[in-house]
C-alpha cells in the first residue's frame, strides 16, 4: 500500500510539473508575478521559457520515465536538482532577507524531494 502512495505521490509531482513548465514555457508572462521576475525582451522570455520551463518539463520526463521503467535513480535525479533549487532558495534568504512568497515554493520544493528520495529508497532497485 505505502508502494501505490509513494508511486501516486511522484505521478502528482510530476503532473505539477508538466502544468508548471507548460505554463512557463507557453505563457512565460503568466508567471512573472508567480516567480517573482520579469524578462527583459525576447532574450528574457526565451531564457525563462528555456532554463525554467525546460527544468520543469525535464524533471517530468525523467518522474514519467521511473514511474514507467520501476528505475527510481530518475526520481534522485529530480531529487538532486530540486535540492540543488532549495539551496539557492537558502542561499538567496540569507543573502537577501526572507520574502513571504518564498516560503510556500521552499517547502513544495522540500516536499517534493522528500517524497522523491523515499519512494528511491522504498520502492527502488537499489
Amino acid at each position: 500500500m505505502i508502494d501505490s502512495i509513494l508511486q501516486g505521490l511522484v505521478g502528482l509531482s510530476c503532473l505539477f510539473l508538466i502544468g508548471l513548465g507548460a505554463k512557463t514555457m507557453f505563457a512565460p508572462k503568466s508567471m512573472f508575478g508567480i516567480l517573482g521576475i520579469e524578462a527583459q525582451g525576447a532574450t528574457g522570455l526565451n531564457s525563462i521559457r528555456g532554463f525554467l520551463g525546460g527544468l520543469y518539463l525535464g524533471s517530468s520526463i525523467l518522474l514519467a520515465a521511473g514511474l514507467a521503467t520501476g528505475n527510481t535513480l530518475f526520481f534522485l535525479a529530480v531529487a538532486t536538482t530540486m535540492g540543488t533549487a532549495v539551496i539557492g532558495r537558502l542561499v538567496g534568504i540569507a543573502m537577501d532577507g526572507l520574502d513571504k512568497k518564498v516560503i510556500a515554493p521552499l517547502i513544495a520544493e522540500i516536499v517534493m524531494v522528500t517524497i522523491f528520495i523515499t519512494a528511491h529508497l522504498q520502492l527502488g532497485l537499489a
